[in-house]
């Protein structure tokens, strides 16, 4: 990734310091991320202000030494929770040797391929890879959205899609304070599909053999997208994808080293939850739109693969 180095020196000239990149990090999270731990979400307004305020950071980054980020958010229902991909929570993570997570992962992507083929037809999957690895990793994006336990990491561009994620109903966590994540992703550490500049291609690196994290900015292609449920809803959901190294695989996001200092956690108050899924809902953006219906056939469905991996 050539570009990493050239904007390490420029920021840290500008800073007149002598900094690597997890220095600058820290630089950012003490400076810009750290005053925003006490934003209040209380309604759809502060939502927009709060991504406005990121947006600022990301100008100002860039004025002072040519280092851009993008913001991307991740909301859930319970405050104090890590962000752990879906194989390394429990209970599923109880029930599997945590040693073999690639090999688990690697397991219900076969499998999903497999049964999705054999009951809804070749068709529901989507098929314009690319080369090496592009198949392997569309896979999972696929298999991610339809609920099979992977080691990504479910991000979105859109502070309002993942503010439903943190207001939804639940009887479990009605009355629990939720939390906001706010992840300032460096354009360097964001890998597209193809690309006309010198960058790296996430299609280019084997998903069960990672040794550098990053967040996969995954392509859509319109054409008969509604028969692919899977991809429809990453498009429904302005989604992206944080694939972990192999070496830290096991740790959450936000206690990664140098991802820790790129985010900021934002607690919500149980009652606020309750107004933002209201004007939510008023907007017209609810479960039906960023998650599509999903019957008791299809949830066994699923169910069902994540039972049969574990068993390797």
């Amino acid at each position: 990734m050539p570009n990493k180095v050239q904007n390490i020196i420029k920021l840290a000239t500008i800073l007149n310091q002598s900094m690597n990149y997890y220095q600058i990090s820290e630089y950012i999270n003490k400076k810009y991320l750290k005053p925003l731990e006490n934003f209040e979400l209380n309604n759809l307004a502060d939502f927009h202000t709060f991504h406005d305020e990121l947006i600022k950071i990301n100008v100002e980054l860039i004025t002072k030494g040519g280092f851009p980020v993008m913001p991307h958010y991740r909301g859930e229902q319970n405050y104090g929770w890590d962000i752990l991909p879906g194989i390394l929570r429990p209970p599923f993570s109880k029930e599997i040797d945590l040693s073999k997570a690639r090999e688990v992962e690697k397991n219900g992507a076969e499998i999903f391929k497999k049964r999705v083929i054999e009951k809804y037809g070749e068709n529901q999957l989507f098929k314009h890879s690319k080369e090496p690895y592009g198949k392997d990793w569309d896979l999972l994006f696929q298999a991610q959205h339809a609920g099979i336990k992977t080691n990504l990491i479910d991000l979105s561009t859109s502070s309002l899609s993942s503010a439903y994620f943190l207001s939804e109903p639940s009887d479990k966590h009605e009355n629990s304070d939720g939390q906001f994540w706010g992840l300032l992703v460096p354009h360097d550490f964001i890998l597209n599909e193809t690309s006309d500049f010198e960058k790296s291609l996430y299609p280019n690196f084997n998903p069960y053999e990672l040794d550098s994290s990053f967040v996969c900015n995954v392509p859509t292609y319109i054409d008969d997208i509604d028969q692919r449920t899977y991809q429809f809803r990453l498009f429904r959901q302005h989604g992206r994808l944080f694939a972990s190294s192999n070496s830290d695989i096991d740790i959450p996001l936000n206690k990664k080293d140098f991802w820790k200092n790129m985010i900021v956690r934002v607690r919500v108050k149980a009652g606020a939850k309750k107004t933002i899924y209201e004007e939510l809902k008023a907007r017209g953006i609810d479960k039906e739109r960023l998650i599509l219906s999903q019957n008791d056939d299809v949830n066994e469905f699923i169910d069902g693969i994540n039972n049969e991996m574990k068993k390797l």
